[in-house]
């Protein structure tokens, strides 16, 4: 996966909750995350493109991301709101609780996939 691929879609992850749909993806971009190619993504899907995705982020692999890390895929705001200690570091548990909350809040129906 290339990391533009990345930056399109740490963008979309960060912003999913925002009424940002699938549909809204780039098809390449797609594809790449929905492994099972059916036009969906799962919650499964979802988990593993966002656990791919801090492990590239995540440059010096200290298991955190720091603001620098973080810049090229979140703006300060979306930073912040995932730095729920507010200790600036993204902890892998407070990427993955964001990660969660996003997909809960984009999956309006509640049926474990975003269309």
């Amino acid at each position: 996966m290339t990391r533009g691929i990345i930056i399109t879609a740490a963008v979309f992850l960060a912003s999913v909750a925002s009424a940002q749909t699938v549909a809204e993806l780039h098809e390449n971009e797609l594809k790449a995350i929905d492994s099972n190619n059916d036009g969906f993504l799962s919650k499964d899907e979802f988990n593993a493109f966002s656990d791919y995705a801090f492990q590239e982020m995540d440059d010096d692999k200290n298991g955190t991301l720091g603001q620098d890390e973080a810049k090229p895929f979140l703006d300060i705001k979306q930073f912040q709101k995932t730095d729920r200690n507010n200790d600036n570091l993204v902890s892998r548990a407070e990427y993955d609780a964001q990660m969660n909350d996003d997909f809960s809040a984009a999956d309006q129906d509640g049926n474990g996939q975003l269309d």
